[in-house]
């Protein structure tokens, strides 16, 4: 059985297109585009160039962060959390 993890997605490179980041300090936000093939792990920086990209509460996560992730996950369940 496979194990599921609540608010976990998979997403393909089209879910990709079209960010960029916003930037907010003093009077004005500043929106700077982000390329379409620059996917970074959140937690660790990594870049990830397979697809689909697991991506947890809004944030991109490369293998080793989820397996990271799942382990947590299993930790806190096995705690009662």
């Amino acid at each position: 059985m496979k194990e599921q993890i609540q608010d976990l997605e998979f997403w393909d490179k089209e879910k990709f297109r079209d960010r960029s980041l916003k930037i907010m300090g003093g009077p004005e936000i500043v929106s700077i585009p982000v390329p379409d093939d620059v996917i970074v792990c959140d937690f660790c920086n990594d870049q990830i160039s397979e697809f689909p990209v697991a991506v947890y509460l809004g944030n991109a996560l490369c293998r080793r962060c989820l397996k990271g992730l799942k382990k947590d996950i299993r930790k806190g369940r096995k705690n009662g959390l």
